[in-house]
């Protein structure tokens, strides 16, 4: 299987002295949170490198973006991916990598050692990784630590499944509705709702094939959403910190956010600082709230272990993650950065909220208005118009994958 590199459409746009420039290669290209970092960092003279495994992606049209390069699927291909990073990072003469999904994040963690020897790796230990990416330890942290959570049961299944009287006997003390969510996964996917015991059997032996030892959880009415964003150093010291309401999500009530604003909530900082700081970090960290509408407790979702996809809008309010990210990795002093505009919006035009403008039944009556050009995109941009043609000509790529679009829309 050949590979091939490809320049940024955008090389020639603008003439930079490179020779002694200090080098981020950020990957998943695709991604709207990787279009965030590599707008950063070419915004503060950081020579940034893209790379996705189709030629033609969003960042790679950037006007901040010193290169494009197509790699391997590193979730198909993880050994392949981890030769060409390798290789990759010594012609290029990488600084500082950006793994911007959890696929690359796990090869990231998995091959540390290996990597470090090369450039510089903003991640947390993996101790600390593996508990954070998995649901059910998250879960475990949060009792441990007092942060209130859903009331969750694990399951275990053997050679031969769990019976239907072990199943019942394990959620004998829940109510109906419950939720089965998987340990591992990101976003709303493999995530189900059950009315019933017969529905409860049924759904979990499919998902265990997909998800093995779902999690059993109680069904939260939905509420409002947070997300408390933060970035720690090397010495687990707390550097920066954001948080936003999602004001709409796609899929509705319970996917990831397509309209986000800043804002101010103690509580809820309190709460995500105490868990993180029983899960020693380094890098940044996504910890996802809601609101409980019976009780008005906020109730720990989980936690993401990586960048988040609105990762625009705390750069607008002030809170440059990805900048302060690589400074830190670049073992440079960094002022601590928790003062930000509250109240700015942000929003995720395509494929989100018009995925959900698409599907609300009460789409007229929705607050802000979807036709509205107020709330900036966290792809479009005057100053930076062509990652939209990226988006688009990556879409087009997928256009009649359905699986591909689901993977999207979920994110």
């Amino acid at each position: 299987m050949i590979y091939q590199e490809t320049s940024s459409i955008l090389l020639n746009h603008r003439s930079r002295k490179e020779a002694n420039m200090n080098t981020v290669l950020c990957t998943n290209g695709m991604l709207h949170m990787s279009l965030a970092a590599v707008r950063s960092l070419g915004s503060h003279n950081i020579r940034t490198i893209s790379a996705e495994k189709i030629r033609f992606h969003t960042s790679g049209f950037s006007n901040q973006c010193s290169k494009s390069l197509i790699c391997p699927d590193p979730q198909k291909y993880p050994d392949l991916y981890l030769k060409w990073l390798i290789e990759t990072i010594q012609k290029e003469k990488i600084d500082v990598l950006f793994s911007m999904d959890d696929d690359t994040t796990n090869i990231a963690i998995n091959n540390r050692q290996q990597l470090e020897s090369l450039c510089r790796l903003p991640i947390p230990p993996k101790n600390s990784y593996l508990i954070a990416s998995d649901k059910a330890k998250t879960i475990q942290l949060a009792m441990k630590t007092g942060v209130p959570c859903p009331l969750t049961v694990e399951t275990n299944f053997s050679n031969d499944g769990i019976s239907d009287k072990e199943i019942l006997k394990l959620t004998s003390h829940m109510e109906y509705p419950l939720v089965i969510k998987p340990r591992i996964s990101s976003g709303s996917r493999g995530i189900r709702f059950v009315q019933n015991h017969q529905q409860l059997v049924e759904t979990l032996q499919i998902s265990q094939h997909q998800y093995p030892d779902p999690l059993i959880q109680e069904f939260i009415p939905p509420g409002t959403k947070f997300d408390v964003c933060l970035c720690y150093d090397t010495h687990h010291q707390l550097m920066a910190s954001f948080i936003q309401k999602q004001i709409r999500n796609y899929p509705i009530g319970r996917g990831p956010s397509t309209v986000h604003e800043s804002a101010v909530y103690p509580e809820l900082l309190e709460h995500a600082v105490i868990l993180m700081n029983n899960l020693p970090w380094y890098g940044v960290a996504d910890i996802e709230f809601m609101i409980d509408p019976r009780s008005g407790q906020p109730k720990l979702m989980e936690i993401n272990p990586r960048f988040w996809s609105s990762t625009h809008l705390a750069i607008r309010c002030g809170i440059d993650f990805p900048w302060i990210l690589y400074q830190l990795a670049m073992g440079k002093e960094v002022e601590p950065s928790h003062d930000y505009i509250v109240g700015k919006r942000g929003r995720s035009l395509f494929p989100g909220d018009t995925l959900h403008f698409l599907s609300n039944p009460n789409r007229m009556q929705m607050e802000p208005k979807f036709w509205t050009t107020k709330i900036p995109d966290d792809i479009f941009s005057w100053k930076d118009p062509l990652p939209t043609i990226g988006f688009a000509a990556s879409a087009s790529r997928y256009l009649f994958d359905i699986n591909k679009w689901k993977f999207l829309i979920r994110r």
